[in-house]
């Protein structure tokens, strides 16, 4: 019996080939008419055992159970998930508006403090060139208080000297 090699799976095991060997020749006839089944030694083929499959799609439902299982739980923790990132969102987007209101609030309050700082400067700055202003005018008064001071003695001392000159100036003029 030749069994065409092309069609067979090489790993296949011993009764897996006889078995495809078995279903190609079904029907077929050797040339003197007999079957080619006929001289076929089925006694070291396996019966064929089932249970395993059984066993594996048994396995195989468990598996799905505990997939679909996990699937679940992990829906429900990403659906949390998403609710805490909700969450988590609003605290930010009222975080962030406070932030930015005190941010405003600051620089208002900066601002404030500056134009102040500047009204002081200007203040001072003001105060301060009075207050040069008077020392110059200190620092004047004291040379000019010498200066009329002398003058003053000089015109008291003139008065004097020429008083009695004067005394006779009059009375000559008077006569």
């Amino acid at each position: 019996m030749a069994i065409d090699m092309r069609s067979v799976e090489p790993l296949g095991s011993k009764s897996v080939l006889l078995e495809q060997a078995i279903l190609r020749n079904k029907g077929k006839f050797k040339p003197n008419g007999e079957s080619y089944l006929q001289n076929i030694d089925l006694s070291d083929m396996l019966n064929p055992d089932f249970e395993w499959l059984n066993q594996d799609k048994t396995a195989i439902q468990n598996l799905v159970q505990q997939m679909d299982a996990s699937i679940g739980q992990l829906a429900e923790q990403l659906r949390e998930m998403g609710q805490q990132t909700r969450h988590i969102d609003q605290f930010t987007r009222r975080t962030k508006v406070q932030f930015e209101d005190e941010q405003k609030l600051m620089f208002k309050q900066i601002q404030t403090l500056n134009s102040l700082l500047k009204r002081q400067i200007d203040v001072l700055s003001n105060v301060e060139r009075q207050i040069q202003a008077v020392e110059i005018k200190q620092n004047n008064f004291i040379p000019n208080l010498g200066i009329g001071l002398i003058a003053g003695l000089m015109s008291a001392v003139t008065i004097l000297v020429s008083a009695p000159w004067l005394m006779v100036l009059i009375e000559y003029l008077r006569a």
